[in-house]
């Protein structure tokens, strides 16, 4: 038996400029025939074809690199802090360097704050007992009701007496570190107007109710 070469195809002419497809030649018989070839589209005369991107993996517990910040934004990390001039700069002995000292931000008299509050609560509760004590001068019970409140008023005001002395004093020896010494003032003040006041009134109340 003679083999006999199969007929070669004969493909158009391709015009100038394009690929020629490729030839595919009957497989003989009784062999498994391969599949046909993937051909890629040409790129354009001058360029490069793309090259294909394929995702990073990175080992386990490898953190991937932080992108650098865009512009205009301002990068991650620790701010800058703005410390206050130093109050005094010690030298370390045998070295260039020094301790730089600062100074530690002033903070308002809490005891002021409280010898102030005393002090108008004393002048308020005063004004009640005058009030009361004139009220109920006529029926005979303003004496007892204004007495009642004079007690309070007056407590107040020793309180708010002895609290601002104690303000005055702490801010006096804190050296600058503590401020509110007016505030200390206006409460001793009020405090002893509020305590002469309350004693006026529960007088005068009971004057008038014993008459």
């Amino acid at each position: 038996m003679t083999y006999q070469q199969p007929p070669v195809p004969q493909w158009p002419s391709v015009p100038s400029g394009e690929q020629q497809p490729a030839q595919h030649w009957p497989a003989p018989s009784g062999e498994q025939q391969q599949p046909a070839q993937q051909h890629w589209p040409s790129a354009p005369s001058g360029q490069q074809p793309p090259v294909p991107q394929w995702p990073v993996t990175h080992p386990a517990g490898v953190q991937p690199p932080a992108a650098p910040p865009a512009a205009g934004q301002p990068a991650a990390g620790p701010r800058p802090v703005n410390y206050p001039p130093p109050v005094r700069v010690e030298i370390v002995p045998g070295t260039p360097y020094g301790l730089a000292v600062l100074g530690a931000p002033k903070t308002a008299s809490g005891v002021a704050a409280s010898a102030l509050v005393a002090g108008v609560g004393s002048v308020l509760v005063s004004l009640v007992v005058w009030c009361f004590g004139l009220a109920g001068s006529q029926q005979g019970w303003g004496g007892l009701v204004a007495g009642a409140f004079a007690v309070l008023s007056i407590l107040l005001g020793a309180a708010g007496v002895l609290l601002g002395w104690l303000g005055i004093r702490q801010i006096r020896l804190a050296a600058g570190n503590l401020t509110g010494r007016g505030v200390a003032i206006a409460g001793l003040v009020c405090g002893a107007v509020g305590l002469v006041l309350a004693a006026i009134g529960l007088i005068t109340a009971i004057a008038l109710s014993a008459g």
